[in-house]
């Protein structure tokens, strides 16, 4: 009898060991699986009770030669279709009336939402309008739209002085610094506007030349051909800025093939995987970047689709995360970001040091 029980007994633990190993090696590629799915917005966690089945949202992009645009499109895709929706994607391959014919295109077809991702804000008011009178709501995503039902964005102004404030520290409050930019576009004109109004108010810094126009079509050809003639017309330049991701490319070809690394700074925006392994190679110089997470914003312009059709309320203004990147350690940990707070929160970390508490306060 005791044999059978302390047979039984070592069955048990070798039972439970079993289990337990399952259970570790189970956690162990949950956690792996976890380690590279993509990081997404908490929002994304948010669950409607809609059925989108036989309903078509109409999304119109500039381009797709980049990561922000395919992450933001993916995004629209990841949320949208378990509900039962069609995502008919047009890419304008780089021209603004080709977006603008596609969103025309979309009214014609009578579709139940379109979305906007990127591009020339400006150039769809008129469109956005015709969508409302038709009756089809209109999202846009890096731009805010007269007939839309929302806009989503980033902190562009904000991101534009941490850009401009890179630049000062590493030029030191003096030097030279050449601007390019892609005209149309609000949210770049922002961020170009945003580092101007930090960099004007040093009188020994000098911008040279006018604001250098980037056309959206081959940029990163263009970001190298503007760089190269501007330092080779002036080899004392300090800074580049640049408004977008893929002129930054051609920047930094142009700097390379110059032999200007070591001299000149670049402070770009937007992120791309473009401009990271640029970043991390070995002779990259000190780089910094104001950056969005345009999977994020993807993922906003989705569930505004999904709170729209179960009813619900859409803000007419959204905003995304804003980042600074840069592989600057100097700087790197001296840049502070905007923190978005409630007033009790506010008051807690800023006032009640001096003032107390805020309920003694009121009281």
């Amino acid at each position: 009898m005791k044999k059978i029980f302390r047979f039984a007994v070592l069955l048990f633990i070798i039972s439970l060991f079993a289990f337990m190993t399952a259970c570790s090696d189970a956690e162990k590629a949950d956690s792996a699986a976890a380690a590279v799915e993509p990081v997404q917005s908490t929002a994304a966690q948010k669950s409607f009770n809609v059925n989108g089945s036989g309903k078509v949202v109409g999304v119109a992009s500039q381009h797709m030669g980049n990561a922000w645009n395919k992450n933001s499109v993916q995004a629209i895709k990841d949320i949208l279709e378990p509900y039962g929706f069609t995502v008919n994607h047009q890419d304008g391959g780089g021209s603004t009336s080709t977006q603008v014919a596609a969103v025309e295109t979309f009214i014609t077809q009578k579709v139940d939402y379109i979305i906007v991702s990127g591009g020339e804000g400006g150039a769809f008011n008129s469109v956005s309008v015709q969508a409302k009178n038709a009756g089809i709501p209109v999202i846009g995503v890096d731009m805010f739209l007269d007939g839309g039902i929302t806009g989503i964005m980033c902190d562009n102004w904000s991101g534009g002085v941490q850009m401009g404030i890179y630049a000062i520290n590493k030029m030191k409050g003096q030097g030279k610094y050449i601007l390019l930019d892609t005209s149309g576009w609000a949210t770049l004109l922002w961020r170009g506007r945003g580092a101007e109004s930090v960099l004007n108010s040093f009188s020994a810094i000098k911008k040279i030349g006018a604001t250098r126009e980037v056309p959206a079509v081959d940029p990163v050809t263009e970001g190298y051909e503007i760089t190269k003639a501007a330092l080779q017309a002036d080899p004392d330049i300090n800074a580049v800025l640049i408004t977008w991701n893929m002129p930054a490319i051609g920047v930094y070809n142009a700097l390379r093939e110059l032999n200007k690394i070591d001299q000149v700074t670049i402070i770009s925006a937007d992120t791309g995987d473009d401009v990271i392994s640029a970043m991390l190679e070995p002779e990259a110089g000190d780089w910094g970047f104001m950056g969005q997470n345009s999977y994020e914003l993807g993922t906003l312009a989705a569930e505004s689709v999904l709170t729209h059709a179960s009813g619900g309320v859409v803000p007419f203004a959204q905003i995304g995360t804003t980042y600074f990147v840069t592989n600057d350690d100097y700087i790197k940990g001296d840049l502070k970001t905007v923190k978005i707070q409630t007033p009790e929160d506010h008051w807690k970390e800023v006032l009640e040091p001096v003032l107390g508490s805020l309920s003694d306060y009121m009281d």
